[in-house]
């Protein structure tokens, strides 16, 4: 937030089904997401985003924020915890 609105943007696959969110309204928000209704293999490719930002994150010799009674620790109170917010659309004929 010190740099807003410099360092922040999204950054996406390919495809744009993985994206990760850096510097909105949280530090980095993860999003996954895909036409048809194979829940699994975008929760597989969440998995695998959230891991290597945490990977990336040691590697660097740091670590994400994360507190043994509250979760993961961002900015906004409704994210502590897993922070894991799921959603679904559905068309309706």
């Amino acid at each position: 937030a010190r740099s807003w609105p410099n360092n922040r943007g999204i950054f996406h696959n390919e495809a744009q089904t993985a994206l990760a969110w850096v510097n909105e309204e949280d530090h980095c928000r993860i999003i996954s997401m895909e036409l048809g209704g194979n829940i699994p293999s975008v929760f597989q490719r969440f998995c695998d985003l959230s891991n290597a930002i945490k990977d990336s994150a040691e590697k660097n010799g740091t670590k994400l924020m994360w507190n043994e009674t509250l979760g993961f620790m961002g900015t906004c109170p409704s994210n502590l915890g897993t922070g894991l917010r799921a959603s679904v659309m559905v068309v309706l004929p």
